[in-house]
């Protein structure tokens, strides 16, 4: 399987889920509560995020961060191996804590602000366990709708900023309580269901910027986002186009598109193609450079 697609860059927003692996709990209790939402502070602190909102849930958490600096990989790595080695010694323990790697969705701009956060927001009210999301007290919703319960590292005034007035009146703060409220009685659905791909929630423009952000590289198997964002479908295109930077880690099976481009696309050099990309890299650059004389020998 290949790793989840990763594009990052100054000034990108994401709304990031992690999830407990096999859906088990990543807390027991309070004090994991407590140690979870720390270590996020001092990964907000150290990386220098901004946390629009978050709710820590019994198995899984969400937020929302926008990362001035493209470290979103190296401050999700940070936070929560710190908190899985934390909780494994506590819980005495052995294996993952978390579920593979964290899923994240690309937001375009703070005007989707609002609508991500309030999704965010009323996760404890869809899984039953509190009746209004004030009342989950891990979560940063408290601090938006009362200030003195607002967490210093959260930016609260960000996101009230992205207020476009419709709720009415001049208090960004009390039209983004009722914007939540009205969440109770229409339960709004997740945003992400009409994004594109499901993990990009902007325009057109947006969607080509992080086309041409990730660049073309080859993996086998590609990554789903790398395949919807290079327009190819599940059983036509190159087998091998994905997108770039964002694969994190160093796949073996990675080599250039004008390498393949140079095998040729009928079946028999496509074959050769796949097998070549799984070979360590001399014996990978040596086989591309046989199959490119016999091919101008031809």
């Amino acid at each position: 399987m290949p790793r989840r697609l990763r594009i990052e860059f100054e000034g990108a927003i994401y709304h990031v889920m992690a999830r407990g692996n096999a859906r088990q709990k990543i807390v027991r209790d309070d004090a994991d509560r407590r140690r979870l939402i720390d270590g996020l502070e001092h990964t907000v602190v150290r990386h220098g995020w901004e946390v629009l909102c978050y709710v820590v849930m019994g198995n899984h958490l969400h937020l929302m961060v926008k990362t001035p600096r493209p470290n979103l990989g190296a401050g999700m790595q940070s936070f929560l191996s710190g908190y899985a080695i934390w909780a494994g010694r506590r819980w005495r323990r052995l294996g993952h804590l978390f579920q593979g790697r964290y899923r994240a969705e690309m937001i375009e701009d703070e005007s989707y602000y609002w609508t991500v956060s309030r999704y965010v927001h009323l996760n404890p009210v869809r899984a039953g366990l509190v009746r209004r999301p004030g009342q989950w007290e891990w979560s940063s919703y408290p601090g938006y709708r009362d200030a003195r319960r607002a967490r210093a590292w959260v930016a609260h005034d960000e996101l009230l900023a992205a207020w476009r007035g419709d709720q009415g009146g001049r208090d960004a703060r009390g039209a983004y309580v009722r914007f939540v409220d009205e969440g109770l009685d229409d339960p709004p659905r997740s945003p992400f269901r009409e994004a594109f791909g499901g993990w990009v929630l902007g325009s057109e423009r947006f969607v080509a910027r992080l086309r041409s952000l990730a660049g073309p590289i080859l993996s086998n198997p590609p990554a789903a986002e790398a395949r919807q964002l290079a327009g190819l479908n599940k059983t036509r295109g190159h087998p091998h186009i994905v997108a770039r930077a964002a694969l994190l880690g160093r796949f073996r099976t990675q080599i250039r598109c004008r390498d393949i481009e140079a095998l040729g696309r009928n079946r028999a050099q496509e074959m050769e193609a796949r097998s070549c990309a799984a070979l360590p890299g001399r014996q990978r650059d040596a086989r591309i450079v046989s199959s490119k004389m016999r091919a101008s020998a031809s």
